[in-house]
């Protein structure tokens, strides 16, 4: 299992991934869970198996690349995953970075809860995600992350990293399955 959370401003947007997904004696290469498309875009996966997760992310990748309009991304990844769930397959999904008009924008959907958020983060509005099985079970996230920015501040992709980095240590600390090394990407606007 991996967590991942992806905070995103007006200005920025952050990605951190427990960076537990070593390779196996099949597939010596190490698992990204988090994947940057371009300079500016990026997919992340959680759940599901490895080769669900690769499929989906090159989909919305190659999506991406394109140029496809992320509110028609959203559209063709419930169908897609919608496949992969009836064989037992869900893959939590987000996607995101600066779009074709310069603006942050974030999306993800849950095939599990059928939950889908697409925002575009303006002045001081925070957006955020966690894609991770259940994440429920870890308590409130959101409130926990709101304590840490008290520590950490909320102004720029550093102090955002610094939180995010806090929260992925309390969630190893709950689930034996989320590893405290850890993975980043920083998009700007």
């Amino acid at each position: 299992m991996s967590f991942i959370s992806v905070i995103a401003k007006e200005q920025f947007i952050t990605v951190m991934s427990d960076s537990g997904a070593a390779g196996s004696e099949h597939t010596p290469q190490p698992e990204q869970h988090v994947v940057k498309v371009g300079e500016k875009e990026f997919v992340a996966t959680a759940g599901g198996d490895r080769e669900a997760r690769e499929v989906i992310a090159k989909h919305v990748s190659d999506l991406l690349e394109e140029g496809t309009p992320y509110d028609r991304i959203l559209v063709i990844l419930q169908m897609t995953l919608s496949a992969f769930s009836e064989k037992g397959k869900s893959v939590m999904t987000a996607f995101g970075g600066v779009n074709r008009e310069g603006d942050i924008e974030v999306c993800t959907y849950d095939p599990n809860s059928h939950a889908e958020r697409h925002l575009k983060p303006r002045g001081t509005e925070i957006a955020y995600f966690f894609l991770a099985e259940g994440a429920g079970k870890y308590g409130n996230l959101y409130e926990l992350l709101q304590s840490y920015w008290k520590e950490t501040g909320t102004e720029s992709p550093s102090a955002m990293i610094q939180s995010q980095k806090l929260l992925n240590r309390y969630v190893a600390s709950k689930d034996s399955d989320v590893n405290l090394s850890t993975a980043k990407l920083v998009l700007k606007k």
